[in-house]
């Protein structure tokens, strides 16, 4: 048996093909998902239901196959007179969700394009795991513990910035999300291009980053400009511009390096702001043997081995630090 199905919803497939570009054959097999499922809850059919509309005439028809244990299959047409408005209603929400999804779908696809873009939003909630849910829109960003900063726990409702990572498929869920951080390096490397104009200009690159997010970072700049001082454009006149980058990391040291082709200034500069007296190194095991006067061997080498271990990160070299020899 059939009937013609609601106008409106007719037009509506046919104007969403045409507005939103959705086929129109992937509009009519959602709804017709959709209305198979909704029949079989509502009248309990029994056998395999199916739905076949026609968008252009207009005819619902709706047929359930039952199999024989000697396999034959008997297909039954089924009657939709009392099925006709939630129907509709049906198909309304299978549309709109099939639009939401693809909405989603575009969003993520867009925000995975933004690779390394600082960005910002509300936070919308913290769940059980401990990974905070912000929303984006149409999607959501969702930073895990290890890609947020350690002590930092964002109340809901509030605006955090984060670098935007890749989209992925949620977990247990059909909604897209993309994967935010602002324990990433880049996360660092997009503040400072933010808050320094000559950085942003390209007159002071960027040539690497050390990060333990949330304790300590080092950034080695370089001038493309006889004329510009990286690290002073990078700190600032009177710290100002790294204080606001330090406003953003919370309780975490922020060192900016002067980089060097010679691997012995450059190691020399990423220990700071530990003195060093002399740097012999070894190509051969790429080792760095750094002296420091005796005072300052706990500072070069820092808390549990942090100020060693970053400077080794950002200059590629295996850095052993002694006292020098006599000193005090």
């Amino acid at each position: 048996m059939s009937t013609d199905a609601p106008v409106d919803l007719r037009e509506a497939l046919r104007q969403l093909n045409q507005e939103v570009g959705v086929p129109l054959d992937q509009l009519v097999h959602t709804v017709e998902q959709a209305l198979a499922l909704a029949y079989k809850r509502q009248f309990g059919s029994e056998g395999f239901v199916q739905a076949r509309l026609d968008p252009e005439r207009g005819g619902l028809v709706m047929t359930a196959t039952r199999t024989a244990e000697d396999g034959s299959q008997t297909v039954t047409e089924l009657p939709v007179d009392d099925f006709k408005r939630s129907a509709a209603h049906t198909a309304r929400k299978a549309v709109l969700g099939l639009l939401r999804g693809i909405e989603r779908q575009q969003a993520q696809q867009a925000f995975s394009q933004r690779y390394g873009e600082l960005a910002s939003g509300l936070v919308d909630r913290i769940d059980p795991q401990g990974a905070i849910h912000v929303d984006l829109g149409h999607i959501e960003g969702v930073m895990g513990l290890e890609d947020q900063m350690p002590g930092e726990s964002p109340a809901a409702g509030r605006s955090i910035s984060f670098v935007i990572l890749e989209g992925r498929q949620g977990a247990g869920q059909r909604t897209p999300v993309v994967r935010i951080s602002r324990a990433h390096r880049l996360f660092v490397q997009r503040m400072l291009e933010a808050e320094v104009p000559e950085v942003g200009a390209g007159l002071v690159e960027i040539k690497a980053i050390a990060r333990e997010a949330g304790l300590r970072t080092k950034v080695a700049v370089a001038s493309n400009d006889p004329g510009v001082d990286p690290v002073g454009a990078c700190v600032g006149p009177k710290g100002v511009r790294h204080r606001s980058l330090l406003e953003d990391l919370p309780g975490e040291h922020v060192d900016i390096v002067a980089w060097s082709e010679d691997p012995a200034l450059f190691v020399a500069a990423a220990l700071g702001p530990a003195p060093v007296s002399a740097v012999e190194l070894d190509p051969g095991t790429r080792t760095a043997r750094v002296l420091v006067p005796k005072d300052h061997l706990s500072l070069a080498i820092g808390r549990d081995g942090q100020n060693a271990r970053l400077a080794a990160k950002l200059t590629g070299w295996r850095v052993d630090i002694h006292a020098e020899p006599g000193s005090p």
